[in-house]
């Protein structure tokens, strides 16, 4: 048997073809695509992130992106594999073409509740390129593609949207869990790094209820004081925002913020549409400013237990905030979604998804067992959350209507 060093002289390429299936997402520095990678016959479906290479510091920063992301390993966070680099010169014209012409003018995202059978078949235009390829000695530049695992399933905002738009909103316990899981997530993730971008986009659910964060594009070491503010600007916490140094409690602010909104229907820091990225932050820190009704006081079918939480969570001081993410979910777990012995699982908001995207018709009573948590007091379970004017107060409803132009004012508003 081959002692073990032997095996630092043992090294092997491998050949792998891509087949780019569909477009899933678009961004001023790149493309996101579905994609079916074959190794030696043995076939998966992945998600490669795409960077037009405008720059040194362009390539560096998606490699940065992905030796960070390679290195976290847990259950709710999305895996990243590696990265890619393709020749120019084996690419079709018109999609180096695309690249080239990528723009914010021109992004866009696709929102909608993804399922593997819509990708089931071969898209016409689907192409292949086999990576590594061979040698372009005509054109040196090169395409860095990310590769990550493909959840199958949906994205937070995605979900969120959909609910808003048929004038619902996700029951509280299924939000409660989710935002649990993700607190987890940055449990793990804070003893290396903090992502300061954590916005319903980021949080993935697939198809057996598993969440999982995503994008640490613009993560930065615990240790590192950046004083760029970069990010979704009405998801970031005071202390991003102002360019101070920030930690774990910074992203704890942002999720807070996720939970606000899928409580109340509110995103509460969004900015009025078309300002100046100056004015947008000085609208953000003046609300940042006022005092933040807590979500019981904008819906009162919130648990007060649930509302104290993303109260907590969303404190203005980074002191007054929980410690840790972990802390977090922890609380959250114990004072309310276990505190009655019993409530959501994967299993549990799997079935949820999938009741909700057949429209409420048509579900088992399997699935109907795996939601006894959303039980009101008349024994019934409650599967929908009714979004209208009445169930909000006073307060709630003036908060609403400020948003204007936003999803949920013209829900309540038309």
């Amino acid at each position: 048997m081959a002692d073990d060093a032997s095996l630092t002289n043992v090294s092997f390429a491998s050949t792998t073809t891509y087949t780019f299936l569909e477009e899933i997402g678009r961004g001023g520095m790149g493309i996101v695509y579905l994609a079916e990678r074959d190794s030696e016959g043995v076939q998966d479906q992945v998600v490669l992130k795409i960077l037009k290479s405008r720059s040194k510091s362009d390539t560096e920063a998606l490699k940065r992106e992905a030796n960070i992301a390679t290195g976290l390993r847990h259950e709710n966070i999305v895996k990243t594999y590696g990265m890619e680099s393709i020749p120019y010169s084996v690419l079709p014209a018109e999609f180096t073409g695309d690249v080239e012409t990528l723009s914010y003018e021109r992004m866009r995202h696709k929102a909608r509740l993804m399922r593997r059978s819509r990708f089931s078949g071969r898209i016409g235009n689907a192409r292949k390129l086999a990576i590594p390829a061979k040698k372009a000695p005509k054109d040196s530049r090169r395409l860095y593609v990310m590769v990550m695992d493909y959840v199958d399933g949906t994205d937070l905002s995605s979900l969120h949207r959909s609910h808003v738009r048929q004038k619902l909103l996700i029951p509280c316990p299924i939000s409660a869990f989710i935002i649990s899981r993700i607190c987890r997530a940055l449990e793990y993730a804070h003893a290396d790094i903090v992502h300061r971008d954590i916005s319903p986009q980021n949080v993935l659910v697939n198809t057996q209820g598993v969440c999982k964060l995503s994008d640490f594009g613009i993560a930065v070491g615990v240790e590192e004081h950046v004083k760029d503010i970069v990010g979704k600007i009405h998801y970031m916490s005071p202390e991003q925002i102002r360019g101070q140094k920030i930690d774990g409690r910074s992203d704890i602010y942002s999720l807070g913020l996720v939970a606000y909104e899928l409580l109340t229907g509110i995103s509460y820091l969004v900015p009025p549409k078309k300002q100046p990225v100056e004015e947008q932050v000085k609208h953000v820190l003046g609300l940042m400013n006022m005092r933040i009704p807590p979500p019981i006081e904008v819906r009162p079918d919130v648990p007060r237990a649930l509302s104290d939480i993303v109260r907590r969570m969303m404190m203005r001081n980074p002191d007054e905030r929980y410690p840790s993410a972990g802390r977090a979910g922890l609380e959250m777990e114990q004072k309310y979604l276990y505190a009655a012995g019993f409530g959501p699982t994967n299993n549990a908001l799997a079935s949820y998804i999938d009741i909700f995207e057949k429209k409420f018709q048509g579900y088992t009573q399997e699935q109907l067992q795996q939601l006894v948590f959303l039980k009101g007091e008349t024994g019934k379970i409650r599967i929908k959350r009714p979004l209208a004017r009445e169930q909000y107060t006073p307060k709630g409803v003036e908060l609403v209507a400020r948003r204007t132009g936003t999803t949920i004012n013209r829900a309540l508003f038309g």
